[in-house]
């Protein structure tokens, strides 16, 4: 038990402790209940809780605790109140194996590895529930503080249903344009996430800092965090660093070591001093494909981003002039990650516009874009717009806009609600575009409504004060079901 924010100096004895009992203190079971915790021996501690008269909790550990048996602190009820909320969490979230970083952020991301291609929507987005301009929220550091503040005033547990990819975005673009880096997705891992690249640094992790200020006891402050991660991944300097980059200047290898020195430039090198950004002044060659153009090498010097010179076949599908085509690992392994299009054209018979991210899987199926027009999909009217469309690995749409109101799994969605589909077709959440009814309860709009695989609803906020099984619960309050549509979590809204 923490003793931050305590207001004895020293913990109580245990005879303090009974005489503050005795003094009218009032039993308080229900908030006890969050404290209770089970060994592996089986053996439990069952601490107790009292609410004392001016706004006070004391907390008394375990009486069969050898050392602080019977002994206590007392808490003001802001704190008290915020600590058995936090405990909650953090038993949910270790119980359903969210303990890490990256497994928190993917169980609550609606993107989930199509981050990357919604960071400008998803920014729009806070700022656009913040009600604040792209002025307040310029992406610097300071402006984080008011990110900070809001998520304060909103609840930790609502921002975690609601914000969690819009606060990864907006926190993962403070430190890119801080560090001039880019954004890359880790396939390599179980839940393919996003993070930040930038010279002389390790991988900068924006999950990592929203999930441990959604996960801590203190007050949110994402200013403090994403300062303490760009230390974190700084890695020492060049022995000898140039003026003008900060690195030394190494010779280029591999693909890059055939091309003349004159035809390109040199915009960001690696802390070993090899090549990475580099813009090419003429058409190249690079193993039959025609480059012009921005480029992006590895130590190696073996390209794993390139700029078409003109239409061109990558692998089974023609991309047209100017479009940036980034590989899987390299230009000699043939797999493409994801193109920028250069021109307004169809991916797979599917219409896109110029400049969209067009993203792939591993085996080269599509993963994600952004219709260029409404479009039917698996029998499912598409919106088009900076609206996310993404694909499971067997073909089957994953996440998509309605384009129109729509049935699914026997219930009626109004248009512009966001579906989430698991790959054999079946609805697994929804974000609504307007507050709406399901199975007879109000449901707030956004996300946060989520089904069961029998179809049964298993999440929602409320919309409005309701009666579930004889208890009323008021507007804003997050409710669990079980498969058998049996109310067994509540989360009130937090003001």
């Amino acid at each position: 038990m923490t003793r931050r924010k305590t207001i004895n100096d020293r913990r109580l004895t245990r005879r303090q402790v009974q005489e503050v009992i005795a003094s009218g203190a009032r039993t308080r079971a229900d908030l006890a209940a969050t404290f209770v915790r089970t060994f592996s021996t089986g053996h439990e501690e069952r601490p107790l809780v009292y609410e004392l008269d001016g706004e006070r909790y004391l907390f008394v550990f375990d009486a069969a605790d050898p050392s602080l048996g019977g002994r206590g602190d007392i808490y003001p009820a802001e704190f008290f109140h915020r600590l058995v909320r936090w405990m909650a969490r953090v038993s949910e979230d270790h119980k359903h194996g969210r303990a890490s970083s990256v497994g928190h952020w993917a169980h609550y991301s609606k993107r989930k590895h199509e981050l990357i291609a919604n960071v400008d929507p998803l920014i729009k987005q806070l700022r656009s529930m913040m009600a604040r301009t792209p002025k307040d929220l310029d992406l610097s550091y300071r402006s984080l503080d008011v990110v900070s503040e809001f998520v304060e005033g909103f609840g930790i547990e609502r921002a975690q249903q609601q914000l969690y990819d819009q606060l990864v975005a907006y926190v993962g673009e403070v430190l890119r344009s801080r560090l001039q880096g880019r954004w890359e997705l880790n396939r390599n891992d179980p839940q393919p996430y996003p993070y930040v690249v930038a010279a002389e640094h390790d991988p900068i992790m924006p999950i990592s800092v929203v999930w441990e200020q959604l996960s801590g006891l203190e007050p949110v402050n994402l200013r403090a965090a994403a300062a303490n991660e760009v230390r974190r991944t700084r890695k020492p300097p060049s022995l000898a660093p140039d003026e003008a980059t900060g690195v030394r200047p190494a010779p280029p290898k591999g693909l890059l070591a055939t091309v003349p020195a004159n035809a390109y430039e040199v915009r960001q090198r690696y802390t070993d001093g090899r090549p990475w950004v580099v813009v090419f002044k003429q058409d190249v060659e690079l193993t039959g494909i025609a480059c012009r153009g921005e480029a992006w090498f590895g130590r190696k010097g073996e390209p794993f981003g390139i700029t078409l010179a003109r239409k061109q076949s990558v692998g089974s599908r023609s991309f047209s002039a100017g479009s940036f085509v980034r590989y899987t690992t390299s230009l000699a392994d043939g797999r493409v990650s994801d193109v920028k299009l250069g021109e307004d054209q169809e991916v797979d018979g599917l219409p896109c516009r110029r400049g969209a991210i067009v993203m792939f899987h591993a085996n080269q199926r599509l993963s994600f874009l952004n219709l260029a027009s409404d479009r039917d999909i698996d029998g499912i009217p598409c919106a088009s717009g900076d609206l996310e469309v993404s694909f499971h690995k067997n073909g089957r749409l994953s996440v998509a806009m309605l384009a129109r109101q729509h049935v699914l799994a026997g219930r009626r969605f109004p248009a512009r609600t966001q579906v989430c589909l698991n790959d054999k077709g079946h609805l697994v959440s929804v974000a609504l575009a307007q507050d709406w009814e399901i199975d007879g309860i109000p449901v707030k709009a956004g996300p946060g409504l989520a089904f069961h695989d029998n179809g049964r609803p298993r999440e929602l906020i409320l919309a409005r004060s309701h009666s579930i099984a004889g208890r009323r619960y008021q507007r804003g309050t997050f409710l669990r079901f079980d498969r058998d549509g049996q109310l067994d979590y509540v989360q009130p809204l937090v003001m």
